[in-house]
């Protein structure tokens, strides 16, 4: 039995939290989690956004080429992401394959289709070449077709509640996005990257028919608006069921702080702590109800080498509204933004979001999309 690892958006880099970078290293230890998943007949497919930047710098490079070249024994498949689109695919020097417009087979009859991140303007044209590659190579109706894109889905930003007509609605006019209709025929299974949501959900293709579509979600932990498990998906080449997959991460609590005395207790506790190695070292979020400054610069000073402290305020205890105590958001725009910014949310999704924080839907955007997506991040 062979297992295919369908995994997106590693965010391969040294300090992916941008506005923490004494937090480091994450990316590459979600990598080498998911490698040692992997038995020796296994494959890896990844839908892009591997490396953070299309510059990577030459340490990201090498560290992820030893990574791969000890744990896989076979050369994982991939794309490229917007946020590594170059003309140099860099993972190419590791153990790796660029599938950008190929098909490749794996076991069991298995074909994968793939495509780079493009332009909205340019999408259903590559579509369509893709979609002529499979009618030229892929007349068998046996076979277990699968396409893989990087591109954002309005299937998937609009969420799952009751309120997702409307939210597919307001998203209409991006063209940008992959939506209904826009996938050739005769695909088994759509796996699409970018949206850092692990989900699954549907696309009509150009026949009307219904596909199954797959959203690996974010690889690494990147922001506190994460959580500490990330997800892949496992597909059985021998009985094609698929699985979701949890990826444990960096260690996370959430400590709740309602009292000074509670703060004064945690101060304690947290200087009683052993000192910890770097990738055992706890990311905390700690909610707090009053915004005590010095109790908070004192609470830091005891968290080095034991924790990586975030701390949220909550306005007021009759209020659901927490705030960063690093970014006061005096507005749920200012909210939105924030949360937008904080998250390493995709290029295209954060300008899809800013450009709906302007219009009268912006407490939609905050309660659908912030809580019910990046909040939860799972199915």
């Amino acid at each position: 039995m062979a297992n295919i690892f369908i995994t997106a958006d590693w965010h391969l880099a040294e300090n992916s939290w941008a506005k923490r970078p004494e937090i480091y290293g994450d990316a590459f230890e979600s990598l080498k989690r998911l490698c040692a998943l992997c038995g020796a007949k296994d494959h890896i497919l990844a839908a892009g956004d591997l490396f953070d930047t299309k510059h990577p710098t030459a340490a990201t490079v090498v560290a992820t080429k030893e990574i791969l070249s000890k744990h896989v024994s076979w050369p994982i498949k991939f794309i490229q992401g917007q946020h590594e689109a170059s003309k140099v695919p860099w993972l190419k020097v590791a153990n790796a394959d660029h599938i950008d417009g190929k098909h490749t087979r794996f076991p069991g009859s298995i074909r994968v289709y793939a495509l780079d991140w493009t332009l909205g303007l340019h999408l259903q044209e590559k579509l369509n070449q893709i979609g002529e590659l499979f009618r030229h190579n892929d007349p068998l109706s046996n076979g277990y077709n699968i396409l893989m894109l990087h591109q954002t889905c309005t299937a998937v930003l609009a969420g799952t509640d009751d309120q997702r007509d409307k939210r597919l609605a307001s998203l209409e006019y991006r063209g940008s996005e992959l939506k209904d209709g826009m996938i050739p025929g005769g695909f088994d299974l759509i796996i699409v990257g970018d949206t850092h949501v692990h989900t699954e959900f549907q696309l009509r293709d150009v026949d009307g028919k219904l596909v199954r579509c797959l959203s690996p979600g974010s690889f690494a932990m990147q922001s506190i608006v994460e959580t500490n498990v990330g997800q892949c998906f496992v597909l059985d080449t021998d009985t094609l069921n698929i699985k979701s997959l949890d990826l444990y991460r960096r260690p996370y609590k959430e400590v709740e702080i309602l009292t000074p005395v509670a703060f004064d207790q945690e101060i304690r506790k947290c200087i009683k702590d052993p000192v910890l190695e770097h990738f055992d070292i706890p990311i905390t979020k700690y909610t707090i109800y009053e915004k005590d400054a010095d109790r908070i610069a004192s609470l830091i000073q005891a968290c080095i080498n034991k924790a990586f402290p975030f701390f949220y305020v909550v306005e007021s205890e009759a209020s659901n509204t927490v705030q960063d105590v690093q970014v006061i958001a005096k507005s749920t725009d200012e909210l939105v933004s924030a949360a937008i910014n904080e998250a390493d949310a995709s290029d295209t999704a954060k300008s899809l979001l800013n450009d709906l924080i302007n219009s009268n839907s912006a407490d939609e955007v905050l309660d659908s999309y912030y809580r019910s997506i990046v909040l939860r991040s799972k199915c």
